[in-house]
């Protein structure tokens, strides 16, 4: 019952994210909430690296029950190319509701 409300929820205020799922590639097209993460900082989300800048900009991503999410997996989304970085399914009771994920821009190929 909670799932269904939450998916409701998505279908009318969600964002429309393509997943690839990294095992096999498959890609499905979900609502979910897409959002960057809000954090106290002085300096701009960059770190310096050896190879130069990387942004250490993370987004937070609420998708449904049904779709699932793992570390590895890809979701792109108004030409924003992201990784997930951890993930994990919230529960309640025996449903699980939502999937909850942390994410980070796709590292640019070398050209």
């Amino acid at each position: 019952m909670m799932a269904r409300r939450l998916e409701r929820l998505m279908a009318r205020h969600g964002q429309s994210i393509c997943l690839t799922r990294r095992d096999g590639g498959q890609t499905a097209v979900v609502k979910a909430f897409l959002q960057p993460t809000l954090a106290k900082r002085e300096a701009p989300p960059v770190t310096a690296t050896p190879l130069g800048a990387a942004s250490s900009q993370r987004w937070l991503y609420i998708g449904n029950g049904r779709q699932e999410i793992a570390p590895g997996d890809r979701a792109e989304w108004n030409g924003l190319r992201l990784a997930v970085q951890e993930a994990r399914p919230v529960c309640w009771a025996d449903e699980t509701v939502y999937y909850w994920a942390i994410l980070r821009r796709e590292k640019e190929a070398a050209g």
